[in-house]
C-alpha cells in the first residue's frame, strides 16, 4: 500500500514514544488506495510507522531491531545509489526531509509485503535458517523506483530510501520517497480552505510496482515458461482474429452471411467507426457484429477454450503478486493488514483483483475481435456498394469512365424499377450497349438514338440508357423492401432475439417517422414469437410423453393426470396452428385457432385490451378448476415431472393463483380504461388512472414471481404491428415451413358463478388476494365433501 502526508501533520518522534499514536492529520483520509480515516486508523495499530511525519518516520527505519544489517557505521537503509547506507548519509537524508517539508512538498510512504513462501520458491528465503537475500530485494526495489519518478514525473530533485524488515511474520518493504523541490501540480482543497499538491499516485503506478517486483524476483525458469504461455496466448488470440476474416463473402455459411448482411444494412453512412463505438445508430450494427463474433467463437470453440485456460494458467502465476499465497497464520501481518484494509472482505478484493485481470483480458480480446469482424463486414460492404462498374464488358467500362466518372452502381430503369426504385426527375443517363434479346432481333423498330448511332453499335447489340445509384429514389418511400432471412433470424437464441427486439423498439421510438424502423421491429418480434412457440412445443411433447409414462396413478392423481394430458393436447395442437402461416390454413383451422386460442391464452402476455368479461370468467374457473384438481394430488413427484425438479404443490398452486390474480388485475384495468373513455369527467379519470397506476405496479410485482424470461417477455406485446400489411405478412409466412396436425378441444369442469364472482369481488378488494383465492376454495371443498356425507 502506499498513501501520503503533507507538510502540515504533526511531527511525531517514534524513537522517543513506547507507542506510535495516529496523528490528527485530516490528510490521511486521502490515502492512494481510497481508505478512509477509521480504517486509517486501524491499519496504523498494525503498521506504527504508517502514522509518522518527516524527520519520525526515518528515525523509526533506523531501529535496529527492525533490521539485520545495521552497524555503527552502515545502517539498513538502502537508496537509489547504496544497498547499504553511512550513518552520515541517513542524517544527509533527514536534511534532505527537513528541507522538502520546508518546501512544502509531500511525503510518500510505502509498504511492499510479501509472502514467504513465494521468496522461498524463488530462492530469495530460506525457511529453516531464516535467512534472507535482502540485496536481491533492494536491488528490485531500486529497479522498480526508477518507473514510480518517471510514471508520476516527479522532479529531478526527487529521493527516496528503504528498508528491509524482518521483525513480522511476513518480510516487508518499507519505502519513502519525497521531492527538495516539488514538480506536483496543486489545486484547491476545500475542507482545509488551502493550496496542496496532487498526493495521490495512479493505480497504473501502484500495479507497476507490483509487477515489477514481482517479475523481478521471479526465476529464470519460470519467467520463461511465463513467456512461453504470452507467446501461445498471442499465437491462438492470432488465430482467432483470423477467423473473424478467413473466409470470401460468397462462401459465408448461412447464419454468418445474415449476420453480415444485417451489420451492413444497419451501418451508418458517412462514419468512421470502430467496434468500441456507442453511437446511437450504430447498436443495431453493434448486436450483430456480437451475434457474428459469437458465431465464430462456437465454430473456433476449441481455440477458444485454450485461450481462456492458458490465460488462466497464466493469472495462477501472477496471482502471487497481489495475494499471500492462501497462508491462513492469525498472526500474519499481511493477511491482518489486508483484513483491515478490505474491511474484513480480504478473500473477495483479492479474488476482484484476480478475476479484474481475466476480465481485461478477455474484454480485450472481444475488443480485437470486434474491431476485425467490423473492418471485414466494412471491406464485403464495400465491395458491395463500391462498383458494379467491373461486372461490365471493357467497352461499358470505358462509356461509363467517358460519361461519368463518380458512377459506381449502375442498371437500367428496367432494372431499378423491379428493385423498387424510380428514376429521378434530375437523372442524367450513361449510354451502355447491351447484346440484343432473342425475341427482340427480329424487330426492325429502332429507337431514334439508336438509328442516329446505329454505325457505332455493333451487330447484335442495342444502346440502353443505365443510371447511377445517385439518381433514383424509393418509389414509395412508405413501403420499405425488408430483406430479412426468417429462418436465419429464428435460429437466434430467445435471450438474443429479446435484446434484439428490445433494442430496435428504442431505435424505432427515437425516430417515430422512420417506417423501416418500424417494420424491423414488427418481424423481430414475428421471429421471437415463432421461436417462444417453437420451444413452447417441444416442452409439450416432453411434458406429454412423460405423463404417458405414468402408470396405475390413484384416482385423484388420475384425475388430474388427465386434465393436464387433454390441455397439452389442446396446447399442442394451438401451437402447430399457430405456427403455420395462415394463408395454409383452412376455414376450419382458423376457427378452431381463435377458439384454442381465447381458451389457453398466457396469462403474462395477453393483451389487456382482449380480457374482457368472457374470457377473464372462463381463464378463472379453469384455474380454480385445476387448483382443486392440484390441491387433491397425492403424489408430489407429478408436479416435477410438469415443472422440473424441486416443483412442490405449493409452489404449483401458487403460481396458478398468481394467473388468477394477473387476469383479474388485467380485467379491472380493462374495465377502467373503458370507463375513462365513457367518462368526461376529468376528477373521475383521474381517480381511474391511478387506480390503474396501482394495478400496473401489481402486474410487474406478479410477473417478477413467475420465471426472468416470462416477465421480460411480458414488456413485449409478440403480436404483428402492421396487420393490414397482408401483403408483407405473406411475404414472410411463406419463408415458413411448418406442418399442421389434428386438433382436438376439450371441456372443463365449471363452478359456481357466485363463487367467481365472489372471489373476483375479494381479488380486488383484499390486498392479500392469492391467500383469499386459496382459502375459498378449501371452503368450497369442505363444503363439497359435506354434502356428499
Amino acid at each position: 500500500m502506499w498513501d501520503y502526508t503533507t507538510p502540515y501533520a504533526k511531527f511525531v518522534d517514534y524513537t522517543k514514544r513506547k507507542e506510535a499514536v495516529v496523528v490528527d492529520d485530516p490528510s490521511s483520509d486521502r490515502l492512494v488506495e481510497g481508505i478512509d480515516q477509521e480504517t486509517a486508523k486501524e491499519i496504523a495499530n498494525e503498521i506504527k510507522e504508517q502514522t509518522l511525519d518527516y524527520v519520525g518516520y526515518i528515525d523509526y527505519m533506523k531501529r535496529n531491531y527492525a533490521t539485520k544489517n545495521d552497524s555503527k557505521e552502515f545502517t539498513g537503509i538502502f537508496t537509489d545509489k547504496t544497498l547499504n547506507a553511512s550513518t552520515e548519509e541517513a542524517e544527509h537524508l533527514k536534511d534532505m526531509l527537513v528541507e522538502a517539508k520546508e518546501n512544502k512538498s509531500l511525503l510518500w510512504r510505502g509498504v511492499i509485503s510479501f509472502d514467504n513462501d513465494f521468496l522461498a520458491r524463488n530462492g530469495v528465503y530460506i525457511p529453516k535458517s531464516k535467512e534472507v537475500d535482502q540485496e536481491m530485494i533492494k536491488k528490485v526495489v531500486q529497479k522498480a523506483m526508477v518507473n514510480v519518478i518517471k510514471r508520476e514525473k516527479l522532479s529531478d530533485s526527487a529521493f527516496w530510501w528503504g528498508n528491509i524488515h524482518l521483525n513480522t511474520d511476513n518480510i516487508h518493504v518499507h519505502v519513502g520517497l519525497s521531492e527538495i523541490k516539488s514538480a506536483r501540480p496543486t489545486f484547491f482543497y476545500a475542507a482545509r480552505n488551502r493550496r496542496e499538491r496532487k498526493g495521490k499516485f495512479s493505480q497504473k503506478t501502484i500495479k507497476g510496482i507490483k509487477s515489477n517486483v514481482y517479475n523481478s524476483l521471479t526465476r529464470e525458469d519460470k519467467r520463461s515458461i511465463r513467456l512461453d504461455k504470452e507467446k501461445k496466448i498471442a499465437s491462438l488470440r492470432d488465430k482467432l482474429l483470423k477467423s473473424m476474416a478467413d473466409k470470401e463473402a460468397d462462401k459465408l455459411e448461412r447464419m454468418d452471411r445474415f449476420f453480415v448482411d444485417q451489420v451492413i444494412d444497419h451501418l451508418p453512412k458517412g462514419k468512421k467507426l470502430r467496434y468500441g463505438s456507442n453511437a446511437k445508430d450504430f447498436r443495431l450494427s453493434k448486436f450483430f457484429i456480437d451475434r457474428y463474433v459469437d458465431h465464430q467463437l462456437q465454430n473456433n470453440m476449441l481455440v477458444y477454450k485454450n485461450y481462456q485456460a492458458v490465460t488462466e494458467s497464466l493469472l495462477d502465476d501472477y496471482r502471487y503478486a497481489y495475494d499471500s499465497g492462501g497462508k491462513e497464520e492469525k498472526n500474519s501481518i499481511y493477511r491482518e493488514v489486508t483484513k483491515i484494509y478490505g474491511r474484513e472482505v480480504a478473500r473477495t478484493l483479492r479474488t476482484k483483483e484476480n478475476s479484474q485481470f481475466m476480465d481485461k483480458r478477455m474484454a480485450d480480446l472481444r475488443k480485437r475481435l470486434g474491431d476485425r469482424a467490423l473492418k471485414y463486414i466494412q471491406e464485403i460492404a464495400k465491395k458491395r456498394r463500391k462498383s458494379n462498374i467491373k461486372d461490365l464488358s471493357a467497352a461499358n467500362q470505358k462509356l461509363v469512365k467517358e460519361q461519368d466518372r463518380n458512377a459506381t452502381m449502375v442498371h437500367s430503369e428496367e432494372i431499378w424499377t423491379k428493385m423498387g426504385y424510380k428514376i429521378a426527375k434530375d437523372a442524367i443517363p450513361i449510354v451502355l450497349v447491351v447484346p440484343i434479346p432473342d425475341d427482340e432481333k427480329d424487330s426492325k423498330h429502332k429507337s431514334k438514338r439508336e438509328q442516329e448511332n446505329g454505325k457505332n453499335t455493333p451487330k447484335g447489340f442495342k444502346e440502353v440508357e443505365f443510371y447511377d445509384e445517385r439518381f433514383v429514389e424509393p418509389i414509395n418511400p412508405d413501403k420499405v423492401r425488408l430483406d430479412i432471412d426468417i429462418k436465419s433470424l429464428k435460429s437466434m437464441k430467445k435471450e438474443d432475439l429479446l435484446d434484439l427486439v428490445e433494442l430496435a423498439q428504442a431505435v424505432s421510438k427515437e425516430d417515430p417517422e422512420n417506417r423501416r424502423s418500424k417494420q424491423e421491429v414488427g418481424v423481430f418480434k414475428y421471429a421471437l414469437r415463432q421461436r417462444i412457440l417453437e420451444e413452447r412445443k417441444q416442452e409439450i411433447d416432453v411434458s406429454l410423453e412423460l405423463l404417458n409414462r405414468y402408470e396405475n396413478p390413484v384416482v385423484a392423481d388420475a384425475a388430474f393426470l388427465n386434465y393436464k394430458k387433454m390441455q397439452f393436447s389442446d396446447m399442442k395442437n394451438l401451437v402447430e396452428l399457430q405456427l403455420t402461416p395462415k394463408y395454409k390454413l383452412s376455414k376450419e383451422d382458423l376457427q378452431q385457432e381463435e377458439a384454442l386460442e381465447f381458451k389457453y391464452v398466457d396469462a403474462v402476455q395477453v393483451s389487456i385490451s382482449k380480457v374482457d368479461q368472457k374470457m377473464a370468467d372462463q381463464q378463472r374457473e379453469m384455474l380454480i378448476h385445476e387448483i382443486k384438481l392440484a390441491k387433491n394430488v397425492q403424489d408430489p413427484s407429478i408436479f416435477e415431472l410438469l415443472k422440473g425438479e424441486g416443483t412442490t404443490k405449493k409452489v404449483y398452486v401458487n403460481e396458478l393463483a398468481i394467473k388468477y390474480e394477473i387476469i383479474d388485475i388485467k380485467r379491472s384495468i380493462n374495465l377502467n380504461n373503458q370507463l375513462i373513455k365513457q367518462t368526461k369527467d376529468e376528477v373521475t379519470q383521474k381517480e381511474l388512472r391511478k387506480r390503474n397506476g396501482i394495478a400496473f405496479e401489481q402486474l410487474k410485482e406478479l410477473y417478477s414471481e413467475l420465471s426472468p424470461d416470462e416477465s421480460r417477455i411480458a414488456k413485449i406485446q409478440l403480436e404483428w404491428d402492421y396487420q393490414h400489411d397482408h401483403s408483407f405478412r405473406r411475404q414472410i409466412s411463406r419463408r415458413i415451413d411448418q406442418q399442421r396436425s389434428g386438433a382436438r378441444r376439450a371441456s372443463y369442469n365449471r363452478v359456481s358463478h357466485s363463487l367467481v364472482k365472489g372471489l373476483s369481488m375479494a381479488l380486488r378488494d383484499d390486498s392479500s388476494k392469492r391467500e383469499r383465492l386459496l382459502r375459498q376454495l378449501e371452503q368450497e371443498e369442505r363444503r363439497e365433501k359435506e354434502k356428499e356425507r
